[in-house]
């Protein structure tokens, strides 16, 4: 599962979430989505990225994941503060931000605490 809006529009912030089993497909789906709300924020945004729902990626969604994220990098993307609980999917998440060469990731504990950060630092 996964659901993509625009939190703020001041600070140019997409909210996405992945739940549960997230299957390959999902993530085109998703990307999708992002799209339209790039299109709406113009060239940079950053990105709260809700996985603490998320129970594990398949090796396939992973691979996606990785495509995923240099998409969003190529799209502007400036910062993902992501929130993760989960000791799998954090390495999981360490794993595919280094194959995307995504430099620019925060991990939090909370959605709170992750806008904070995004809002305190926004990009716009």
């Amino acid at each position: 599962m996964w659901d993509v809006k625009i939190v703020d529009t001041k600070n140019h912030i997409i909210y996405l979430k992945w739940a549960g089993l997230v299957k390959p497909r999902e993530v085109g789906e998703a990307n999708n989505k992002l799209a339209e709300c790039i299109d709406q924020l113009g060239s940079r945004f950053d990105m709260v990225v809700d996985m603490a729902e998320l129970k594990v990626w398949t090796p396939e969604t992973q691979q996606e994941i990785v495509k995923h994220q240099q998409w969003l990098i190529g799209a502007g993307l400036g910062k993902a503060a992501v929130v993760v609980n989960g000791a799998i999917a954090k390495m999981q998440l360490k794993r595919t931000a280094k194959e995307s060469s995504h430099s620019n990731e925060h991990h939090f504990t909370s959605y709170e605490d992750a806008m904070a950060f995004l809002q305190k630092e926004a990009v716009v």
